[in-house]
């Protein structure tokens, strides 16, 4: 039987990730150690305590285990938590990920399928405001609070990155942008691919972004098909990040010089700061 290594990568946001782990908790898997196994890799910049105060307060529910991180970027964070597991199956889940109670069992049931799935994602703009509502409440009563969030209890929305991948999964697209589907927030990938693929690329460093879309590009090469698992959607904890675009500059220009080709050359209209769906596909179908 298959099981499922979870890797959560965290820097700093001890808040968030208590509100992951309380969705996780839910789970009649969560504490299975055949099926199930979880990694919190911390690589904050404090000395630690807040992560392994939150981690502490779940190892009684879940077989979840901290580990300290390399501190040379979400790739390099990532690898060394898909290093430390040993399920047949890695799933990667960013720690500000809200999850229903059925999240692990419906990344397990496609557990032996050969290719890579995605969990649908919306926006939760009021997320801020929402955690320190929720600050003091007791973890049950978080995750009752997160599954009613799940459930439209709150303003959700649909990024533009995620809008595009279930353009193409639906056929509405003019053009099928498979890798697309590799966003690293909650993305399930048989390790031996993984493997033979060579992970993530650490040389995307400590800038933000398009390590996680690279990385899928190179699966859909190596023959790995994408599956957008709906079952195990969730609800993204969205956060200001004020130098975003000047990171996705970096970042897509990294991702342009390893992959010179039309679809990547494209991403700035999908991911750039007046991206869309449209705008995207839009240029695609021009240039083909």
């Amino acid at each position: 039987m298959t099981g499922l290594s979870v890797v959560i990568p965290t820097r700093d946001k001890p808040a968030s990730l208590r509100a992951t782990l309380a969705c996780l908790a839910v789970s009649p898997l969560a504490a299975d150690e055949d099926r199930v196994e979880i990694r919190v890799v911390d690589d904050g910049e404090d000395d630690g305590r807040a992560v392994a105060e939150v981690v502490g307060r779940f190892e009684s529910r879940l077989n979840v285990r901290r580990i300290k991180g390399p501190r040379r970027g979400r790739a390099a964070v990532r690898n060394l938590g898909a290093e430390d597991t040993g399920h047949a199956r890695l799933l990667f889940l960013d720690d500000d990920i809200l999850t229903a109670e059925g999240f692990l069992a419906a990344h397990l049931a496609l557990a032996d399928d050969p290719g890579f799935a995605h969990g649908p994602l919306r926006e939760f703009p009021g997320a801020r405001r929402w955690l320190e509502a929720h600050a003091d409440d007791e973890d049950g009563e978080l995750a009752r609070e997160a599954a009613r969030v799940l459930g439209g209890g709150e303003r959700l929305m649909r990024g533009s990155l995620e809008a595009a991948i279930l353009a193409v999964d639906s056929g509405r697209a003019a053009v099928g942008v498979p890798w697309l589907a590799s966003v690293g927030a909650n993305l399930a990938v048989p390790r031996t691919v993984f493997d033979r693929v060579g992970g993530f690329d650490e040389g995307f460093g400590t800038h933000w972004g398009c390590e996680d879309l690279e990385l899928g590009v190179r699966l859909c090469d190596a023959g790995c098909a994408p599956v957008v698992a709906h079952d195990a959607a969730g609800v993204h904890l969205t956060h200001a990040r004020p130098d975003r675009w000047k990171q996705h500059d970096i970042t897509l220009t990294r991702f342009r010089d390893l992959h010179d080709r039309a679809d990547v050359r494209a991403l700035p209209e999908l991911l750039g700061e007046a991206g869309s769906a449209g705008r995207y596909f839009a240029r695609l179908d021009r240039e083909d």
